[in-house]
């Protein structure tokens, strides 16, 4: 999946560098549930990447039928017949030359699935669209139809992401590229295409046309769809027209003039009390699984930069290269920006908000399970994956279910651990990625024969330190060669103490120590602290750069000499582990598994206590007045670093506790619960979500009831409650997706809260 804030336009569905999913039918003579509908006329070799991103579609419960619209180039007919003998979902229909409009009505005469996904002889589409496009449309039977943002390539490359959500604005301007998956009882009320228009535009006199019949659709804000555009194109070529495309406009505007009074305007419904949790799957969907193959679910939360994210890659990547086939569900809304790190790895990621109500999380957690053959679902800080574990267990019970858990944390009472304890008896195996995680779990009732430790590993093959890469790096950061560095990275939030870390480097320079620092992530509280910095005068030694990427990241490694974590609570933070990695000395808090890393000749670990700020100004200032001291301690801690806490180590012990909790599944299997009951949980499982929505939302709305104003007479709180509201409608969902706008928003509470 394409990186939207760096895109690749050259990694389509077809690349070769794409990861792969064996994504093959299991069940050969079912009956489709999808007809994909393609006209074909002349195609040139690019049909052979369509061909690819179709028969690599998640959903492959489906026929293809392609319309050869009077082809006359005999190379272009050879490539299509020697793709329909290629697989016997693909039929290939002939008619006499009569415009892609009627060639896809003919299409649609010859098929028989209950849903059509329109798709041209030269695009793409990303390998789950398809079964995106069908969860929703189940998932919400008010709409009609459904597609995606797109992906514009070729002769001109961009992001498209404007859809149905623009809705009664069609009647002047149409949203994009044709590829949707439509209801075939919506088509056939429609009428289908207009045969009549035969050069451009008939998919936008489709849409209205699906409009005028009571019928409107959905954009899934993900990019999967990929619309080829080519200076030559038909479309391209009726754009630059002129008068025939105004001329279309006109006749639009006449033949739909009563939808500026009755355009259909369905909406994503908010969930209800108590909502019906469906039990019955929509479609079948069973993959075909090859021997010796393990394929295991991870649920987890979402896709952003942070160390939790980073264990989930480097685990995923791991398995995947000892065998392993992985699915990813990620259960909250998120901005997700790691998305295309994971779709790097694997193409089976599926962020729920994105596409399902809440109420069929549940069923299409099981219809994944089943369509996959799911051999080990692993659990990492979803919160609905553990209330829906239950149910799972209810209806897989000899399937191997475990959890992966990184520090307690003070939201309710510990946090994804507490979860960890309470869920035990429907888990085979808890891991934990420190020790000290285990015992606290133990003393809150949990079974330590029940929990292993697998410590966090780093690929250490790209730990690339020593005093050319110093020089480099300091060289491209403009850093002067001989004064000390100090680097911190994390999240701006209040585990990291951000106002902390600032009184630290204060409190440093005026003792006279001379340092350069950077400061690296982004967060709520980021203003806050650059404002900090900037009243103290600090700004010329304090470099402030935001989010950067692995690569970077690195780099500013490579030109450090001291990595400085002063954290609320940790469990071992990947960032120190690759600082220590690159030979940074670590000076941390001594929270959590940090001192199952940092030993006495390695690091300094900072107790928290009333002399923690000087504690931690003393170590700094040691460590800066003495570089061979400093060298030395650096050194320590790389050797011990690549010695204990590798990639391959840390995998090797991961593979074993996997085995450990499959035997455990085989020979000493948890209780299932009846499914009726297991019913119920998910329901409650639902509710808790809906209901802490709701908590969320009133919390705001309180706040902001005694909050105080700005100068404008805008509060800090009623900015929070506008983005809570926002989120609950599709434009105020599209509006948000803005990472500037995002960023001026978290600015503008900074200075109200200040």
């Amino acid at each position: 999946m394409i990186n939207s804030r760096d895109p690749d336009f050259s990694n389509t569905p077809a690349a070769a560098n794409r990861a792969a999913f064996p994504y093959r039918s299991a069940e050969t003579d079912a009956a489709p549930i999808v007809s994909v509908i393609t006209p074909y006329y002349n195609t040139d070799e690019v049909f052979l990447e369509t061909v690819k991103s179709v028969l690599a579609q998640s959903c492959q419960n489906l026929e293809w039928i392609i319309v050869d619209d009077g082809s006359t180039n005999e190379a272009a007919l050879d490539r299509l017949h020697a793709v329909q003998a290629s697989d016997a979902r693909i039929k290939v229909v002939l008619q006499k030359n009569a415009g892609p409009a009627a060639a896809r009505n003919t299409a649609v005469k010859h098929s028989i699935g209950r849903y059509l996904c329109l798709l041209d002889s030269d695009d793409m589409l990303e390998p789950t669209f398809i079964e995106k496009c069908l969860w929703f449309l189940e998932s919400n039977p008010q709409f009609a139809f459904c597609n995606s943002w797109s992906v514009h390539f070729e002769d001109k490359s961009f992001l498209w992401k404007v859809g149905f959500e623009t809705g009664k604005l069609h009647l002047d301007t149409n949203s994009g590229p044709p590829m949707s998956v439509v209801r075939r009882e919506a088509f056939d009320a429609s009428g289908g295409f207009d045969e009549s228009i035969r050069f451009g535009h008939e998919d936008w006199d489709f849409w209205l046309a699906l409009a005028k019949a009571g019928y409107w659709g959905h954009t899934l804000p993900e990019y999967l769809s990929w619309y080829r555009r080519r200076s030559a194109g038909r479309f391209q070529q009726v754009m630059s027209s002129g008068s025939v495309n105004r001329e279309f406009e006109e006749l639009m505007a006449k033949r739909y003039a009563d939808l500026r009074v009755n355009f259909p305007a369905p909406e994503v419904c908010y969930p209800a009390p108590y909502e019906t949790v469906p039990s019955l799957l929509p479609f079948a969907n069973k993959l075909a699984k090859p021997e010796h193959v393990r394929r295991i679910l991870f649920l987890i939360p979402w896709m952003v930069t942070g160390g939790a994210d980073k264990v989930n890659l480097d685990w995923i990547r791991a398995l995947i290269q000892n065998g392993y086939q992985v699915s990813i569900c990620a259960t909250l809304e998120s901005e997700n920006n790691w998305l295309h790190e994971f779709a790097a790895l694997t193409p089976d990621i599926f962020v729920l908000p994105t596409f399902l109500r809440t109420a069929d999380y549940p069923r299409f957690l099981r219809s994944l399970i089943e369509s996959r053959q799911i051999d080990t679902v692993l659990i990492s800080a979803s919160t609905f994956g553990y209330l829906t574990l239950p149910y799972l267990r209810s209806h897989f019970p000899a399937l191997t279910f475990v959890d992966l858990c990184h520090v307690e944390e003070a939201w309710m009472n510990g946090g994804h651990p507490r979860f960890a304890v309470g869920y035990q008896e429907m888990l085979d195996l808890n891991l934990v990625t420190t020790a000290h995680l285990r015992d606290w779990m133990v003393e809150k009732g949990a079974q330590k024969e029940r929990i292993e430790v697998c410590y966090t590993g780093i690929d250490c093959t790209q730990l690339e330190a020593g005093d050319d890469a110093r020089k480099r790096a300091r060289e491209r950061l403009q850093l002067h060669a001989d004064i000390p560095v100090i680097v911190f990275a994390g999240r701006f939030c209040e585990q990291k103490r951000p106002q902390f870390l600032a009184a630290i480097l204060q409190t440093l320079a005026a003792r006279g120590s001379k340092f350069q620092a950077l400061i690296i992530g982004d967060g709520d509280l980021q203003p806050a602290f650059a404002d900090t910095i900037n009243k103290a005068n600090l700004a010329s030694s304090v470099r402030l750069l935001g989010r950067v990427d692995h690569v970077a990241w690195l780099e500013v490694l490579a030109a450090s000499d001291i990595f400085l974590l002063p954290s609320l609570y940790e469990g071992i933070s990947v960032a120190l582990l690759e600082a220590m990695g690159m030979g940074v000395v670590p000076v941390t808090a001594s929270v959590g598994g940090q001192e199952e890393v940092v030993t006495p000749e390695c690091g300094f670990l900072i107790p928290h206590s009333e002399r923690e700020l000087g504690d931690y100004v003393e170590t700094l200032a040691r460590l800066i007045a003495q570089p061979d001291f400093r060298a030395t301690v650096g050194q320590a801690a790389r050797a011990h670093i690549f010695a204990q806490f590798n990639l391959p180590a840390t995998t090797s012990t991961l593979l074993q506790h996997l085995q450990r909790a499959r035997q455990f599944a085989a020979e000493e299997a948890r209780v299932a619960l009846p499914r009726g009951f297991a019913q119920e949980v998910a329901t409650l499982a639902v509710e808790y979500t809906r209901l802490n929505n709701v908590a969320n939302t009133l919390w705001i709305n309180q706040a902001s009831a005694g909050a105080p104003t700005g100068e404008q007479g805008i509060s800090a709180e009623s900015l929070k409650k506008l983005y809570v509201l926002l989120r609950r409608t599709r434009l105020g969902t599209a509006l948000l997706q803005s990472t500037w706008l995002r960023k001026c928003g978290r600015w503008l509470i900074a200075r109200l809260e200040k």
